[in-house]
């Protein structure tokens, strides 16, 4: 017996291929006008949209190339019926759809380096099209001819995206970046000479001759040569951040290759912004890693290039022309739904095309074309094209995660504590409980459901919070007085560079240094990084419920430590490997559970208010007995040391006699060097990875902190060793 009608299977086989072409032709509809927004976009919605829509459109176009092939082959001797000479059109404008996007090549990192099974992949396909309009070739039928620049269109498209894939793969983009080839001093030459010299009878001494081509005041005068200011105003529409930041882009995207700066490079990018404003500053930053996000993620290797150009064109020019044969041909001998359709997917490629060189011509890579010509005319399309960018105008999303670890615990409490629990919690309920974990709790499916039910949980505590200006400003205003205050002790640029290298490793001791009675506190930020961000977290939260003073000046240090500290969480929770390797996820489970337990054994807890002041009070006395003496190490729970941690700052404000400000002056310090830290410490993958999730403010940070020279991935060359033969 069919589970379906005959009719039924009769129309399904006559429109699955009309509804598979069409359905390729709106992902990539999709796909073209939701690519650039997700590096501007935390959307989640957006995410998923675009990772259903990249995962299928590839699987879709493949699929429906194999029923075309098989439907031209369903021939009635040597005849081809007209049906199927329109479906071998089809063909090629499948390939257009497999060329894809110029806005995603990838969706992923890890797309990049599948570039040669994807050149296996679509070459077949190729072959595939080819095969199709060789069996559904007919003499004297002009849509077959139609079919030809179609073809070579869709071949341009396939190879832009082969090569962008493979440009912007780990080893390609590494090797991209690697200098020319340089063989060093002709040693053999000089051991010739020297034995020579030697063989006659001379005393043959060495003497050196140059030691390094940059020594200090060397170095500060030839990177003050290639200084490149900030302008106060930009004049010409953004081209002049645009213009610093491409400059600084080619030196600093090394780091995305675990490559190492010269301190040259970190000296003239250092002059060049740390006088600057903080709003320009991170402007360039924001470009920098909209540049970044374009190499990595879409087509802007090929497409921004004189090649590119021309390929546009051609695709065009290709499509445009096959649009408009094919609507003057005489078309009644071909199925009018066949023919709908191949207008619909002949106007799909023509406006996808068209699209795409709007989105080229309205962007930052255009503006550092243009730019490039001092004149009127140019400073006139550039503001042009600033005004006609749009959304383009941001450059990231512009927030960062917020997770605050007692709201959640408050949350989860109110949960257990509900009526469902309660039953759950019944003796003949426990005894059940018990005797399914010794039997189904232990496959991998309700481990599975367990794992996705926590992970749940902390997506919907997430949450997220705007970057403004006040808060970039606190983190740039904390990195140069750093550096000015080194500079000022020292004057050599080498020692100079070399010390502040070493901001990479401060963790919030630094800023704890310079209080007199900083032991009560200092132990927060020496223990593991993850364990002194969940302490200081802790610590943060109480002093900020407790706190009820109205900051609202500039700079607001209290809002831009509970912006942090709810931050650093967030990335602990939330993406872990942007961290120091650690016990952080343990710690946090461990410290969750007994602030629930905590709670749960105080129902009159129901805000965040009452929990501080109970907790406040609990450890009131903690210096007396400290948590750890009463736990032990068994548990990794930080949850009272971290109350504990609040009260002694609470102390210390009162002893200091610090007013408000201050106090969280101090505080924020100490968590700009944590995010600094977490910064310097995080792999460029990692942080290339996060692009196209919005952006990370780490990422921003990370890459700021390299222009200003606190990055381990430079070195202090002493260059070619130069020697001379003293004959005696």
């Amino acid at each position: 017996m069919l589970l379906f009608s005959a009719t039924w299977q009769e129309n399904w086989d006559k429109w699955k291929i009309r509804i598979m072409v069409l359905w390729s032709l709106t992902l990539q509809t999709i796909l073209i006008f939701l690519g650039s927004k997700r590096k501007r976009s935390r959307n989640i919605l957006l995410r998923f949209i675009l990772w259903i829509s990249y995962m299928y459109a590839d699987w879709l176009a493949t699929i429906s190339l194999g029923v075309i092939s098989s439907k031209v082959t369903e021939q009635n001797g040597d005849s081809v019926a007209p049906k199927q000479v329109v479906m071998a059109l089809w063909a090629p404008l499948l390939l257009l759809h497999l060329g894809g996007p110029d806005t995603i090549t990838a969706y992923s990192m890890e797309d990049n380096q599948l570039w040669p099974r994807k050149l296996i992949t679509f070459g077949f396909q190729v072959m595939v099209a080819i095969y199709i309009l060789i069996r559904a070739w007919t003499p004297n039928t002009d849509l077959n001819v139609l079919a030809i620049p179609i073809l070579i269109a869709g071949i341009v498209k396939i190879g832009e995206r082969i090569w962008g894939l493979r440009s912007a793969s780990n080893q390609r983009f590494k090797e991209s970046l690697f200098p020319e080839p340089d063989p060093g001093p002709n040693y053999a030459r000089y051991m010739e000479s020297y034995m020579a010299a030697s063989r006659e009878g001379f005393s043959v001494n060495v003497e050196s001759l140059i030691e390094s081509p940059y020594v200090g005041d060397q170095t500060h005068a030839a990177a003050e040569g290639n200084i490149i200011p900030l302008p106060e105003t930009d004049t010409f529409g953004g081209a002049q951040v645009v213009t610093i930041a491409d400059k600084f882009l080619k030196t600093f995207k090394r780091l995305f290759a675990d490559l190492i700066l010269t301190v040259h490079d970190v000296l003239e990018s250092r002059l060049s912004l740390q006088n600057a404003k903080s709003e320009q500053v991170f402007e360039v930053m924001e470009v920098e890693l909209g540049f970044m996000y374009d190499l990595f993620y879409t087509k802007a290797k090929v497409v921004y290039s004189s090649i590119g150009v021309f390929f546009r064109f051609l695709t065009l020019s290709c499509s445009f022309s096959v649009l408009c044969a094919f609507y003057v041909m005489e078309k009644s001998p071909y199925p009018k739904a066949e023919l709908i359709i191949t207008y619909v997917l002949l106007y799909g490629s023509v406006f996808l095309e068209l699209y795409s060189i709007f989105s080229l011509l309205f962007s930052d890579w255009t503006k550092l074309l243009l730019s490039k010509h001092k004149n009127r005319v140019a400073s006139l399309l550039i503001s042009a094209v600033s005004k006609l960018q749009f959304g383009e105008h941001k450059k990231w999303s512009g927030r960062i995660g917020q997770f605050n670890l007692i709201s959640f615990c408050l949350k989860a409490k109110r949960e257990r504590c509900g009526v469902l629990y309660k039953i759950s919690r019944h003796k003949f309920c426990l005894k059940c409980r018990n005797a399914f974990k010794n039997g189904v709790a232990k496959c991998c499916v309700a481990q599975m459901i367990q794992g996705v039910y926590q992970d749940f949980q902390k997506f919907m505590h997430d949450d997220f919070e705007i970057v403004d200006d006040d808060l970039k400003n606190i983190i740039f205003q904390h990195l140069r007085t750093k550096i000015e205050l080194v500079a000022k002790e020292i004057k050599d640029e080498m020692k100079v560079a070399n010390e502040i290298k070493k901001f990479c490793n401060h963790r919030g001791g630094q800023v704890l240094q310079t209080l007199d009675d900083d032991d009560d506190v200092r132990w927060s930020v020496e223990k593991e990084f993850d364990k002194s961000v969940l302490l200081w977290h802790i610590a943060t939260e109480l002093c900020y419920i407790s706190d009820t003073g109205d900051l609202t000046g500039k700079p607001n240090y209290k809002k831009a430590s509970k912006l942090l500290s709810d931050y650093m969480l967030h990335l602990l929770v939330m993406s872990p490997f942007m961290l120091p390797n650690g016990i952080g996820e343990i710690r946090f489970q461990d410290t969750c559970a007994e602030a629930i337990e905590f709670f749960k054994e105080r129902r009159s807890i129901q805000n965040m208010n009452k929990a501080c002041k109970k907790l406040l009070k609990i450890c009131k006395e903690s210096k007396k007995v400290p948590p750890s003496q009463v736990k032990g190490d068994k548990s990794k729970s930080v949850f009272f040391e971290g109350c504990m941690l609040a009260t002694l700052i609470r102390e210390l404000k009162e002893k200091k006699d610090w007013r408000e400000n201050q106090m969280w002056k101090v505080i924020s310090e100490v968590w700009v060097e944590m995010l600094a830290y977490a910064a310097c410490h995080c792999n460029g993958i990692h942080h290339a990875q996060q692009l196209r999730r919005g952006g990370e403010l780490l990422t921003h940070v990370w890459l700021l902190m390299a222009h200003l020279g606190m990055t381990d991935q430079f070195q202090i060359s002493e260059g070619h060793g130069r020697k001379k033969l003293v004959r005696k």
